[in-house]
C-alpha cells in the first residue's frame, strides 16, 4: 500500500483490528502466559512495541522483559523468561522463528498479521492481527501491533483500558499535527542526522520514530532515552542536525533548550508547551501508556512523509536487500485481508 494512504487508514485498520484480536484473546485459555516472567520477542519495529508492552505490564505489578529474537538464540539454552509472545507481521522472521523453536511448548504466544505463515508452525497458540495491507516502510503494522499487545496486556492483567476512542482520537491527531509536519518538515529536510529522544513508555516511540526516519527519509538518526540524553550524546549538535522529542516531562525544558541553542526541534506532548522560536509542538491528546504509543507515532509518521516528499523521495522501497531475514513463505500463505502476505 502507498505510504500516505496507508497512514490515513490507520483508524479503519485499529477498528477491524481490535474486533479481531478481542475475539481470539476470547477463544484462548491464557493461563499459561499469566505467570512468572512474561518475555516479548521479536525484531525490527515490532521490538519498539514489545517495550511499550514490557512498560504496560510492569505498571500492572507484572514481571515482563522485551527481547530481541537474535540474543534469545544467543543465549540458549538459557531461557530469559517463562513465557513468550512471539511478534513478526509478516510471519517469516527467521530470529524470531529460531527463537520460537528453543521455547519450551504450551507458553509460546505468537502474533503475526498472517496467522497461516510459518510462525504459526513454530507457537502453540496464534493471534491474527487482522490489521490488512500495510505500507513498504511499516506504519499500519505497527499501530495495530501496539495495540494488540495493549488488549493482550489487559487481557493478563484483568486491569483493562478503553480502546474505543482510539479510532477516533487517532484521526483527529492526524488531522491536527498535519500541518505541524509540513512545517517541521521544510527545516528537518535538511538535517544532516535526526536525535529522537523520549523515556519511559515513550522510549518505545522514540526508538520505532528513529528506524521510521531513518528508512523513508534516508537520514542517519539515533535513538536516546531522555535523561541518558543528558548525559554527552547531545554535545556534536549545530543547526545542521535536528531533534524530535516525545514526552511530557523533561524533554519538554529540554526541546526549549534546544531550539534557544538553534536546533531544529519538533516536541511531541501533552503538556503545555511555550512558544519558543525554532520549536515546532504536535500536541497530542491524553491517553494511557498503549493509546498513547499509538498516539505518539502519529507525528513521525507524518513528519518522515513530509521529509521524504521534500527531498524526493518515494516511501515505497529499499536501497539494501539482505537475504537471510526471512524464511520462504508456506504455500501461498494470506494476510487478513486476502491479499498475499507481506515480506
Amino acid at each position: 500500500m502507498d505510504y500516505y494512504r496507508a497512514v490515513a487508514s490507520q483508524p479503519v485498520a485499529l477498528e477491524r483490528s481490535a474486533a479481531a484480536v478481542r475475539a481470539r484473546l476470547r477463544e484462548l485459555d491464557l493461563d499459561a502466559w499469566r505467570h512468572g516472567t512474561f518475555g516479548i520477542v521479536s525484531m525490527g519495529a515490532s521490538t519498539h512495541a514489545g517495550h511499550a508492552m514490557v512498560f504496560r505490564l510492569g505498571r500492572a505489578g507484572r514481571r515482563a522483559v522485551n527481547l530481541t529474537a537474535s540474543d534469545v538464540v544467543a543465549l540458549a539454552p538459557y531461557g530469559p523468561a517463562d513465557c513468550y509472545l512471539f511478534i513478526s507481521e509478516g510471519g517469516r522472521s527467521r530470529e524470531t522463528i529460531e527463537a520460537a523453536d528453543l521455547a519450551p511448548v504450551g507458553v509460546r504466544l505468537g502474533l503475526t498479521n498472517v496467522p497461516d505463515g510459518p510462525l504459526s508452525t513454530h507457537v502453540d497458540a496464534v493471534v491474527d492481527l487482522a490489521a490488512g495491507e500495510d505500507s513498504r516502510v511499516y506504519t499500519v503494522g505497527y499501530t495495530t501491533t501496539l495495540q494488540a499487545c495493549g488488549l493482550l496486556a489487559d487481557a493478563l492483567s484483568n486491569q483493562g483500558d478503553d480502546w474505543t476512542g482510539l479510532p477516533d482520537l487517532v484521526s483527529m491527531t492526524l488531522d491536527v499535527l498535519a500541518p505541524k509536519a509540513a512545517e517541521a518538515a521544510a527545516v528537518f529536510s535538511r538535517a544532516t542526522s535526526i536525535d529522537v529522544v523520549g523515556a519511559g513508555g515513550s522510549y518505545a516511540t522514540a526508538a520505532e520514530a528513529a528506524l521510521l526516519l531513518r528508512e523513508s527519509t534516508r537520514i542517519c538518526t539515533a535513538t536516546y532515552e531522555t535523561y541518558q540524553y543528558l548525559h554527552g550524546p547531545m554535545e556534536p549538535l549545530t543547526p545542521a542536525n535536528a531533534c524530535l522529542l516525545i514526552g511530557d516531562g523533561r524533554e519538554v525544558s529540554l526541546a526549549q533548550y534546544l531550539a534557544r541553542a538553534g536546533i531544529p526541534t519538533v516536541l511531541a506532548t501533552s503538556a503545555p508547551v511555550d512558544a519558543e522560536q525554532g520549536l515546532v509542538v504536535m500536541p497530542l491528546p491524553q491517553a494511557p501508556i498503549m493509546s498513547r504509543a499509538v498516539l505518539e507515532i502519529l507525528p513521525a509518521q507524518l513528519l518522515a512523509g513530509e521529509v521524504a516528499r521534500a527531498r524526493g523521495l518515494a516511501i515505497d522501497s529499499f536501497l539494501h536487500h539482505q537475504d537471510d531475514t526471512k524464511v520462504p513463505a508456506l504455500a501461498q500463505p494470506r494476510s487478513s485481508n486476502g491479499e498475499q502476505s507481506p515480506a
